[in-house]
């Protein structure tokens, strides 16, 4: 037994060594591990404890610091390392699933910060902030794009839109950790489900199905907040702070309502019996397709406030 356990301690601990790897040396594969970077510890702490998922992450931190440095070590040990054992030890302490998002949440926002802290007092470099040459090299890439189809753009327009795009990044830095770290801590929980799926002796704090979800009609305050946010930042435009606060929020509640009109969609394909695979389709359309997304955004309020799953009356299938 006691073998079993450490082939499963060794195996779970060589996962998220690997998936740090792949997330430290693969830049094509980088942005989809690390939504999913505390998974193998998450799991190894909500299936053998708390002990042994800090242990996990000790000896992870030290075998990424002996092959790497210090540096690489000190990443592995908050973006991988913590925020996995975190996450997987508030999967054993929480009955509700939006408790433990929010707290999920708060601990991957908690890691990331760490990391931006660290660097930046130590290097004077942003980890997540976006460098001059990366924002322009994008967007030549968009330019070379562009001018295939007839559209071409100075060199001096490159430059000029890669500075706009850093002040952009740098403006909305907030509200993209927020986002980033409810997407890592959503697809963690969701992949968490999927492998406990066939371990019924194992309980996870439970979210209602997709179709169902609904937000609280008390985060037409946060709403509030932000039109009032944003009329101060157009009277004072010197308050820099004041625009920062407003975009950021907005962007926040803009995720949250697409989110509540996603919802509400999927609810109404499921009804009409459409195929999962076609909802996953369409979902993915009318997240990356802006015209559909701000629709969806705008239902997302209106069923918010009216419960628009209640007043259109459909038969199931």
């Amino acid at each position: 037994m006691k073998r079993k356990l450490f082939v499963e301690w060794l195996s779970c601990t060589a996962a998220s060594i690997a998936a740090f790897t792949v997330a430290t040396g693969a830049p094509f594969l980088s942005p989809f591990v690390v939504f999913i970077a505390p998974f193998p510890l998450m799991v190894l702490t909500r299936k053998l404890g708390a002990r042994a998922g800090a242990l996990g992450a000790l000896f992870g931190t030290a075998f990424v610091f002996g092959m790497a440095g210090a540096a690489y070590a000190f990443v592995y040990a908050c973006g991988f390392g913590a925020l996995g054992a975190a996450e997987g030890f508030l999967l054993s302490k929480f009955k509700s699933g939006s408790d433990y998002i929010l707290c999920a949440v708060a601990a991957s926002i908690a890691s990331k910060l760490i990391l931006m802290y660290a660097f930046v007092s130590t290097s004077g470099v942003n980890p997540f902030a976006l460098s001059h040459d990366a924002a322009q090299s994008l967007i030549s890439s968009f330019s070379s794009l562009l001018s295939q189809g007839g559209v071409s753009l100075s060199q001096d327009d490159v430059g000029s839109y890669a500075d706009t795009l850093i002040r952009t990044v740098s403006m909305m830095m907030p509200s993209m950790l927020i986002l980033f770290s409810a997407a890592d801590a959503l697809l963690c929980y969701a992949a968490a489900r999927l492998y406990f799926k066939k371990t019924p002796e194992v309980k996870l704090p439970q979210l209602p199905p997709f179709a169902l979800w609904r937000f609280p009609q008390n985060i037409f305050w946060a709403l509030l907040a932000t039109l009032v946010l944003d009329v101060a930042a157009k009277a004072f435009p010197q308050e820099a702070v004041l625009k920062t606060l407003s975009l950021n929020l907005m962007e926040v509640l803009r995720a949250l309502f697409l989110a509540e009109g996603l919802s509400l969609f999927w609810y109404f394909l499921r009804s009409f019996g459409v195929s999962r695979a076609v909802r996953v389709v369409l979902m993915l359309l009318c997240i990356f397709f802006s015209p559909v997304s701000y629709i969806l955004s705008m239902l997302g309020i209106f069923d918010i406030w009216y419960d628009l799953r209640k007043r259109i009356k459909i038969r199931r299938r």
